[in-house]
């Protein structure tokens, strides 16, 4: 195979030569930059990416982990009356209408917001263990018009 292709090469003229040489040249440096370069950037690329996420991810976690150590004294601070007004100022504080909050026993109460935005909602009741409240149980109706009206059950963290 080798020896016809070198005898077919012999046989060009020199300007043929030449082009062929030139068009094998630009074959290999056409192979070379998507064969090699191009796969290669991109998982460089790809791999920095990742290694962002991850290090944004390392980040949230530990400030999770601080708060976390930092959340028994603030709850205990938190704590100083009873859940339903804790919870009702709390929903307040976010922009709720609260319908109603009742007191079940000393460690309780059941809060009712009959209309809300479900992000709004959402993050009002994962806030609320630093404020040493935990969430029982919650029933949350969407409405058709976008917002939800909210039944939650609240309680001392820890209790």
């Amino acid at each position: 195979m080798m020896q016809q292709v070198s005898s077919w090469f012999l046989g060009l003229t020199q300007r043929e030569r030449m082009l062929v040489g030139v068009a094998g040249s630009l074959a290999a440096l056409v192979l070379l930059i998507y064969g090699l370069i191009v796969p290669l950037g991109t998982a460089l690329d790809d791999a920095a990416v990742r290694h962002r996420e991850a290090t944004e991810r390392a980040g949230r976690i530990v400030a999770g982990l601080d708060a976390l150590k930092r959340a028994p004294a603030a709850r205990a601070a938190a704590l100083a009356g009873p859940v339903d007004q804790i919870a009702n100022a709390s929903a307040q504080d976010a922009g709720f209408v609260v319908q109603s909050a009742q007191s079940r026993g000393s460690d309780m109460a059941v809060l009712v917001i009959p209309t809300a935005r479900p992000s709004a909602v959402l993050a009002w009741l994962d806030g609320l263990g630093p404020k040493g409240l935990a969430v029982e149980q919650v029933t949350i109706t969407p409405a058709p018009d976008g917002t939800v009206s909210v039944n939650a059950t609240l309680r001392k963290a820890g209790s």
